[in-house]
């Protein structure tokens, strides 16, 4: 975390532009690290910050609290939040760097919703606020043929082993802007104050996509995330005083894109033109064998943008593993 500036520095100016907000207040840091955001917390006035994470690194946080003489505010305690005893009954916030690969694989969600629900006060707040999740289309000849299509002919030898399971797994990289031919689609939105453990599992989500350009051929689709900063609990993503983006557009952060890649070899390939779109639906749950795992099956049909309508309409579907 510390070497990715686009989500520390995001997190460090909220909370120093917003230092009214910690002054004199109880945090609890969920899952902290090297307590990055405990020192934060502590510098912009909180009275109390309880910095928890079950690995060994927390003795590391502890050194570097007592290097930076924050031993009185900061507390460091090891073990899951869920079994640690905290020394207060409630917390004024609750911070937390809980974002995995496509927000949600091996992420910690599961125990922040877990503390708010037991340790956060009636009116407290959640930093981040809101997290989104966006996906995209995804057009590159250049990728295809460097990862795929390489493996069909090898100094005349087929190796399409190479390639086993391109189609089945959820890559993560940095998808080149260029390889975007269309603009992102929110389909599902975490107010991380309400939302509950049911909510991650996404049975079908409606999305629309519009081609911002001709494409000789669709390839797959770009799954991204945006987290949003606000200031108070009734808040909207719209009042946001601070974000960061994990998409394409954005500066590259750790966590990349997520590529999910369409066999034609099952469903037929795509062209589409400047205008005409991609309608479907997109679930999203967690494996079966493994509780970290990522399960996504998107079903989409082009269709003309004006008439909704075209001659080789077809609707097709396919499921990805993150693994």
């Amino acid at each position: 975390m510390l070497q990715d500036t686009v989500r520390t520095d995001a997190y460090r100016d909220f909370i120093y532009d917003n230092k009214h907000l910690f002054a004199g207040k109880v945090v609890l840091d969920v899952g902290c690290g090297t307590g990055i955001l405990s020192l934060f917390c502590a510098k912009a006035g909180a009275a109390k910050v309880i910095a928890v994470d079950n690995s060994a690194i927390i003795e590391k946080a502890r050194e570097i609290v007592f290097e930076n003489e924050l031993g009185d505010t900061i507390q460091c305690l090891r073990g899951k939040v869920e079994e640690v005893t905290l020394p207060v009954k409630k917390v004024d916030i609750i911070i937390s760097e809980w974002m995995g690969y496509c927000l949600l694989y091996e992420a910690m969600l599961d125990s922040v919703i877990w503390a708010r629900n037991r340790y956060l006060d009636s009116n407290g707040l959640m930093i981040p606020s809101h997290a989104t999740l966006q996906l995209s289309l995804f057009a590159d000849d250049e990728y295809i043929s460097d990862k795929i299509t390489f493996w069909n002919s090898v100094y005349g030898f087929k190796m399409s082993c190479m390639r086993a399971k391109s189609y089945d797994d959820i890559v993560i990289r940095t998808v080149n802007t260029d390889a975007v031919p269309s603009r992102s689609a929110t389909f599902l939105e975490l107010p991380l104050h309400t939302v509950q453990k049911d909510d991650l599992t996404i049975t079908a989500a409606d999305f629309g996509l519009t081609a911002t350009q001709d494409v000789d051929q669709l390839h797959g689709f770009v799954i991204h995330f945006n987290i949003f900063f606000t200031t108070g609990r009734d808040k909207k993503v719209s009042d946001a005083a601070n974000s960061f983006t994990t998409g394409p557009s954005g500066s590259e952060t750790h966590w990349q894109q997520a590529l999910a890649l369409i066999d034609t070899s099952k469903s037929g390939t795509v062209t589409m033109k400047a205008g005409e779109r991609v309608q479907g639906m997109i679930a999203l749950r967690k494996g079966n064998e493994y509780f970290r795992e990522l399960e996504i099956s998107i079903q989409w049909q082009a269709t003309d943008a004006q008439s909704s309508e075209k001659a080789s309409m077809v609707m097709r579907r396919q499921t990805w593993l993150m693994r």
